[in-house]
């Protein structure tokens, strides 16, 4: 139990000053703001944040003796990929120093599994690439847009949201690195209902899923900490803690596990973490998003011997796995939003062949049993064409399961 399920007193009249203290508050639109730079816009977030949640906390915030309320931060997400950009450990640190310096009744720290059933509220944000059209120019310009949403814990009801746009163009938009080390993008549900949080509107009833596995994600959090912190021990005790547990049958878990097995340089232990990834992206979302790198304008991988090395056993997993199954598969390539659509359409689509090429050997019957298909930049997911981390997303491999019906032929790069 939270400690917010038991702070449910005086709710009618908390309630009664809680909406007067609202409709006091001035509405800001992200419209009507310019981006700022990063400090400058990250503690205009918190206090907004903040003075919501005061509100929200009614007479609570009046009495004379009490402790003070309690908001962990789940790590701040990209909206598109679920990963968590390294930016996100500057924010949260800017928050956490803002609330210190100007909320004195309240305290904001990183959820953790140790804090989580102190917590009274939750946070959860996002942060994206997005354009934006500044008033006084014709040409629009590349910035961050950051979301926040404060959840009551006893309620599951969002009662604070704040959007502010970030100027800096040089943010770490690296993922941290036990997710800049894993095999996929996390499609993990829970994730998504996180990012769906940190865009919701004030009054709004939060998925209850989310929160009934905040234990595995706070735990999952630790882990990501020890890992950061090259405490790759640690990172695996927490790893398997959050594995043992029903609610932490996520890919994040999994993925988790096969980079820390791979820093501790127990290879069968990771490639059975990878199988074991690979089962749950399949079972739980019928999709896989691989994070294959090739190298530039070519069908060939990026020249990293180690990167060459997992290939080779993701590829051998991913063979196995569907030369077992009743499925079938479409083997997708894209690319990001630079050149030509008709190269990117052929150069995609090569990629995907390419795949399908590598895996005949574990999986004799994979051109019966699977089409390739190039996108090309059709279905990019930012679009910004920035040919780096930022949009490595748009370079990816997505191998959709689908039943088996007779197919059509095999789609052929045009010459």
């Amino acid at each position: 139990m939270y400690r917010g399920e038991k702070l449910i007193g005086f709710t009618g009249l908390i309630l009664c000053l809680t909406v007067f203290s609202a409709c006091m508050m001035p509405i800001i639109r992200l419209e009507d703001q310019p981006p700022m730079a990063l400090e400058s816009a990250i503690r205009s977030l918190t206090h907004n944040l903040m003075i919501q949640v005061k509100n929200d906390m009614g007479l609570e915030d009046l009495l004379p003796v009490r402790e003070n309320t309690l908001v962990i931060i789940d790590p701040f997400v990209d909206t598109y990929n679920n990963e968590i950009p390294r930016s996100s450990r500057k924010i949260e640190n800017i928050m956490i120093v803002e609330t210190a310096e100007n909320f004195k009744s309240i305290d904001l720290d990183r959820m953790t599994s140790v804090n989580l059933p102190k917590a009274d509220y939750v946070m959860n944000g996002t942060i994206r690439l997005e354009s934006y059209q500044p008033p006084e120019t014709a040409k629009a310009e590349v910035c961050y847009r950051v979301c926040a949403s404060v959840v009551n814990l006893s309620t599951n009801i969002i009662v604070a949201h704040s959007e502010v746009r970030i100027s800096d163009k040089d943010l770490d938009y690296r993922p941290i690195p036990i997710q800049e080390d894993s095999p996929m993008y996390p499609q993990d549900k829970i994730l998504k209902s996180s990012a769906a949080i940190a865009s919701g509107s004030v009054g709004m009833q939060a998925d209850r899923n989310y929160y009934e596995s905040l234990e595995a994600i706070s735990i999952l959090t630790e882990a990501e900490t020890a890992y950061e912190n090259a405490d790759y021990e640690a990172a695996l005790n927490l790893l398997q803690q959050a594995a043992a547990r029903p609610d932490g049958q996520m890919m994040k878990t999994y993925a988790g596990l096969y980079s820390t097995y791979r820093k501790l340089e127990r290879m069968e232990m990771a490639e059975e973490a990878f199988a074991k990834l690979l089962s749950v992206s399949v079972e739980k979302n019928k999709l896989m998003t691989v994070k294959f790198l090739f190298a530039v304008n070519a069908v060939d991988f990026w020249k990293d011997p180690d990167l060459k090395s997992q290939y080779q056993m993701w590829l051998r997993q991913i063979g196995r796995y569907f030369a077992k199954s009743p499925d079938c598969l479409r083997i997708v390539g894209h690319c990001s939003k630079t050149g030509t659509e008709k190269y990117n359409d052929k150069l995609s689509l090569e990629r995907a062949i390419r795949i399908q090429e590598l895996m005949k050997s574990e999986f004799p019957d994979i051109i019966a049993r699977s089409k390739a298909e190039g996108r090309g930049f059709r279905e990019t997911i930012k679009g910004i064409g920035t040919d780096d981390e930022r949009d490595a997303v748009d370079r990816r491999v997505e191998f959709f399961v689908t039943e088996c019906y007779p197919s059509d032929p095999v789609e052929k790069p045009k010459r």
